[in-house]
């Protein structure tokens, strides 16, 4: 964590100078927390990323009035630019902030979990546990967008729910900027969570209070996490397809696909109940595949969503931010990929930490798999894991039998 009051903890240099350059003070758009500093040398302000959530590794120099920017390549134009466009354009409306104190602390940690996408959301709120049980001497107060607050967990000292969509996550709002401002004068201390993009330590029922699988279970389910934005095709077809605007036949594709799936694996396991699960309603599905999809998102549905996950033996799905939960709570997960390798096993919550476990539970496999192949893949997961699971851990239940 990074120290904002009473001293700001932020080291650069001008990029004009190269003098170092003074810290003024910490500046909040929205999404990103920045720091205003002030080269003595050339005079010139610049707007900077204080080094937390993706800034840690992407830092950033700003000069506003000469609309410059200095960043690594690769992440200006998704990260940089957009800052640079907000702050020309800030947005007049008043966001709705709604403020929870349920413990006064002099001394805080904010993790600010405010984003344009949903998963970096999600992901920035687990580092909460982190400051949970390890930070005593400060309070936590999180500000979430409004569709996350059922997330937050118990031990909080405050939260600060926002009413901002993801569309307008990296948008610039005075309203907002006034309002941390206002709140930071109660306190004597503030630190800034580093609000890692992949946290590697939590436990994901502290957070949806709903229990991860459990393999002791006769009964299980074989889940497929549906959505309509990202179809189950090459990328390509889907391409093609919105450009001649006829989703319907991606979508009919997908379902042709998944009830495909499910039969071959229904012939290797008979005892197997199967189900769709996630966001759209469009086709049908034969009856003994169970339909838990949604037209839309809120936080009774998110938990009952969530619910399935838990007694699915497996989840499988197209690579993205539709499979954090369902990783996090299923007993494994079949992450299907095609152009967003770059992205490997940012979408999964990995709740095993025996490294041979984690490979056997948790499979990216390319999308233009056959559908046979990857029927065979899944079956075998579902065969084979508890066997595998025994040879592989056998030496551990024999140190623990002779500690006993």
């Amino acid at each position: 964590m990074i120290q904002i009051k009473p001293n700001i903890q932020h080291k650069s240099n001008c990029p004009y100078s190269g003098q170092p350059l003074t810290p003024i003070r910490v500046f909040w758009p929205g999404m990103q927390t920045c720091v205003i500093s002030k080269c003595s040398d050339c005079n010139c302000e610049f707007i900077e990323g204080l080094r937390v959530a993706h800034s840690v590794h992407n830092p950033y120099q700003i000069d506003l009035a000469k609309k410059v920017i200095w960043s690594h390549e690769h992440n200006k134009e998704w990260f940089v630019k957009p800052l640079l466009k907000a702050l020309q354009n800030p947005e007049k409306e008043e966001l709705e902030i709604q403020k929870e104190v349920f413990r006064e602390c002099p001394r805080i940690i904010v993790l600010n979990c405010i984003d344009y996408l949903y998963g970096h959301c999600l992901l920035k709120l687990l580092n909460a546990q982190r400051h949970l049980d390890s930070d005593f001497d400060c309070g936590l107060v999180v500000i979430v967008p409004k569709f996350l607050r059922w997330m937050v967990p118990e031990g909080v000292s405050e939260v600060w729910t926002v009413n901002i969509s993801l569309n307008k996550g990296s948008c610039y709002y005075p309203s907002f900027e006034k309002f941390v401002a206002e709140q930071f004068r109660r306190y004597d201390e503030i630190y800034i969570s580093k609000a890692h993009s992949h946290p590697s330590q939590f436990d994901i029922t502290r957070f949806t209070r709903v229990p991860k699988h459990d393999f002791e279970q006769k009964e299980f389910k074989i889940s497929f996490v549906w959505r309509e934005d990202r179809i189950w095709c090459n990328s390509l077809l889907f391409r093609i397809i919105r450009k001649v605007k006829m989703l319907y036949l991606g979508i009919a594709l997908q379902n042709w696909k998944v009830r495909r799936l499910f039969e071959k694996m229904r012939e290797r396991l008979p005892e197997a109940k199967f189900a769709v699960v996630g966001l759209g309603k469009t086709s049908k599905f034969p009856e003994w595949i169970e339909d838990h999809r949604v037209d839309k998102f809120d936080a009774k549905t998110e938990i009952e969503m969530c619910k399935v996950y838990a007694t699915s033996r497996l989840v499988i799905g197209l690579h993205g931010s539709n499979m954090l939960l369902p990783s996090g709570h299923a007993g494994m997960t079949l992450d299907l990929i095609e152009e967003r390798w770059g992205n490997f096993a940012q979408d999964i919550l990995y709740q095993e930490t025996d490294p041979r476990l984690a490979t056997f539970r948790y499979r990216f496999l390319p999308v233009q798999m056959s559908i046979s192949v990857l029927a065979n893949i899944a079956a075998w997961m579902m065969l084979s894991y508890c066997e595998f699971k025994s040879e592989m851990t056998a030496d551990v239940v024999d140190l623990v039998a002779g500690e006993e």
